[in-house]
């Protein structure tokens, strides 16, 4: 088991390290503190190898084995740490230069000085927290086997297949005659399982990967935090990290940390494109992660492609609209949207042309075929009864004590008593975000023979994939809150200073 164990978390890095690679060239996410660095590192790695591999697979028939994967990783770990270790020379020069190298000791005004740059004590309490609760999760996920439904039908199952025939196009999902549950799901997380088994010789039945899913939950606190601290300061963005870390459900619920679904890292995908694309200073560079991002989206879930194209028009309505307001009075800014809407879109683009590609050859079976059941005339007119089917069930679902807890109890009442901050078109597009993922499964509800059931075991898993959006948004709210209640307690009318932000948003300093 302890072998397992390392390997599984060797399996991490195997993604972590290019992906830290690859974060050196962006240069807002490179300068941010490690941990948070990491998150994005993760998920840009988890992308860049698994969806390249997919892409060698399938364009080039180029074997699913050990030397095609330590190559992928090899190449932007290398590149990465050569450009670390060039800077770090000319840093190093620099300060020489300058006289100004100090030497390094740990003494109580370093501490302090380290506690001051963390965020203080509530960002601290809640990182201890988080960090407690990923342990926990990676602990039962290398002591206990895996038990989830959707994980071991779907997509252990083709990871199985794939690793076989070393290809992600392996004859039995080609093959209408074998009976295959959703053939035609995208294949990012089992290509990902395959290249960590492989890399470390796993055994057929080993659960080495299991690490790889677990992962995702510090990732997706550290995006909130991340997305949340520049709208609504660090205590607000903790407290909401800290609340998505209490919630029994994004830990061990099915399509959690401890599962093998790829809900939590859709949720990851879509949530890290959208604090990328929306970061103050509007770098092309974090609109190409973010495209790169969007990219793993599409070859993660079905919802990936609508969710991108979400994404992508919320992020660029707004600058489009205020060039059309201005009559067009600023050619430059116009460019400067378009080659920014370019470098977000191009990579899921070619992401879309991938997964329709390896699509054509497989034939579709033992599937619900949402898209073939939503003809007007035959369906929709039943859609509005369909919700008194539901409904009910949905409501049940989200205030289910096992698995949420006390949150939607509470995040409706913030972010009413916050409807101030969330008035701000920045936080208002990342309520619409997160209202994407819901609508899509609301949808399905709608045109499905069996509603209750699909809600039954479908609904928790959409409100995971709306969790980054809806906890930024929570977050800006709280900070309303918490701004208007210390002032109303300290008898004084709050007072707090704004600065504008990007195109005409405000920010809480």
């Amino acid at each position: 088991m302890a072998v397992e164990l390392w390997s599984g978390l060797g399996g991490v890095g195997l993604f972590a390290a290019p992906g830290l690679g690859l974060t050196e060239l962006l240069p807002t996410v490179r300068r941010l503190p490690l941990a948070r660095r990491l998150a994005y590192g993760y998920l840009l790695g988890m992308t860049g190898v698994a969806g390249t591999l997919y892409a060698l697979s399938h364009l080039f028939g180029v074997p699913l084995r050990r030397p095609a994967v330590l190559t992928v990783v090899a190449l932007p770990t290398v590149a990465g740490l050569t450009l670390f270790l060039v800077r770090r020379h000319r840093r190093s020069r620099i300060h020489r230069i300058r006289g100004t190298a100090r030497r390094h000791g740990v003494n109580n005004a370093a501490l302090r000085a380290w506690v001051r740059r963390a965020g203080g004590p509530l960002p601290l309490l809640a990182a201890a927290v988080a960090a407690a609760v990923g342990l926990g999760v990676v602990a039962q996920t290398a002591s206990n086997p895996l038990t989830d439904w959707d994980g071991r039908m779907t997509w252990c199952a083709q990871a199985l297949y794939i690793r076989h025939e070393g290809t992600v196009d392996p004859a039995v999902m080609r093959d209408k005659r074998w009976f295959i549950t959703h053939p035609q799901y995208p294949l990012l997380l089992p290509v990902a399982q395959v290249a960590a088994l492989e890399a470390f010789a796993g055994a057929p039945d080993s659960h080495l990967f299991r690490p790889l899913y677990a992962a995702f939950l510090p990732v997706l606190l550290l995006l909130v935090y991340d997305g949340a601290r520049s709208r609504a300061g660090k205590n607000a963005a903790a407290l909401a990290a800290l609340s998505a870390a209490l919630v029994p459900f994004f830990a061990y619920g099915e399509g959690s940390a401890s599962s093998s679904y790829s809900d939590l890292p859709l949720a990851c995908f879509f949530g890290g494109a959208v604090v990328l694309l929306w970061r103050p200073g509007r770098r092309r560079s974090d609109a190409l992660a973010a495209g790169v991002l969007l990219a793993a989206a599409v070859l993660t879930k079905n919802e990936g492609a609508p969710l991108a194209v979400l994404v992508l028009a919320l992020a660029f309505w707004s600058p489009i609209r205020s060039h059309l307001r201005q009559g067009g009075r600023r050619p430059g800014s116009a460019a400067g949207e378009l080659a920014r809407f370019g470098a977000a879109a191009a990579p899921a683009l070619l992401a879309l042309a991938l997964l329709l590609c390896w699509r054509s050859g497989i034939p579709n079976r033992q599937d619900e075929n949402y898209f073939g059941r939503l003809d007007w005339s035959a369906n929709w007119p039943g859609a509005v009864g369909q919700v008194a089917v539901f409904g009910p069930v949905l409501v049940a679902r989200m205030f289910s004590w096992r698995d949420w807890s006390a949150f939607w109890w509470m995040a409706p009442a913030v972010l009413l008593a916050g409807t101030r901050a969330l008035r701000l078109p920045a936080n208002r597009r990342c309520l619409i975000a997160a209202a994407g993922p819901p609508a899509i499964g609301w949808a399905a509800y709608s045109v499905h023979l069996d509603p209750a059931y699909l809600a039954q075991v479908t609904w928790d898993r959409f409100l995971l994939q709306a969790a980054v959006p809806l906890l930024i948004a929570l977050a800006a709210a709280l900070n309303e809150v918490l701004a208007g209640t210390l002032g109303s307690f300290a008898g004084l009318r709050p007072r707090r200073k704004r600065r504008a932000g990007p195109e005409g948003t405000e920010r809480s300093g």
